[in-house]
């Protein structure tokens, strides 16, 4: 008897708050809509055509103005550093996989053959940040 008055008691609370957020998701529906064309599903995707008011996909991303010079900067050393890091990292593990063959130290040469791959996966992590940041930011208007 508790437990059917307490979910009774909290129906009568959420349904009004459900109620508002189906008005207020209809609203950002219908404001999208204006901003975009009209809008339709399929499938998994969404589709929407462009009125001749502009998408929302044509933001042109850039820097605040005074400070591109020091974004373009820092990002510079930091993508160029990492390309140093994964370089020296590579030559560091075939090192150790060369010293470990011919001084038959078998540690070092498996340290050097993980080395390797690590290598390997760190650069092809970076290719794909690299890619994804691109993609959001863009290279200007």
């Amino acid at each position: 008897m508790i437990t059917h008055t307490l979910i009774h008691g909290l129906l009568h609370l959420l349904l009004p708050a459900t109620a508002e957020f189906a008005q207020v998701a209809a609203q950002v529906a219908e404001q999208v809509a204006v901003f975009t064309g009209p809008v339709w599903h399929t499938g998994l995707t969404w589709h929407t055509v462009a009125t001749g008011t502009g998408a929302i996909g044509d933001v042109c991303a850039k820097a605040p103005v005074g400070v591109e010079p020091y974004v373009n900067e820092i990002l510079g050393w930091v993508k160029y550093g990492v390309i140093a890091i994964i370089i020296g990292c590579g030559f560091a593990s075939v090192g150790a996989m060369i010293i470990g063959k011919i001084g038959s130290m078998g540690r070092a040469a498996q340290v050097g053959a993980s080395g390797l791959l690590w290598t390997v996966l760190g650069a092809i992590v970076f290719v794909v940040i690299y890619g994804v940041l691109n993609g959001i930011v863009g290279d200007g208007c």
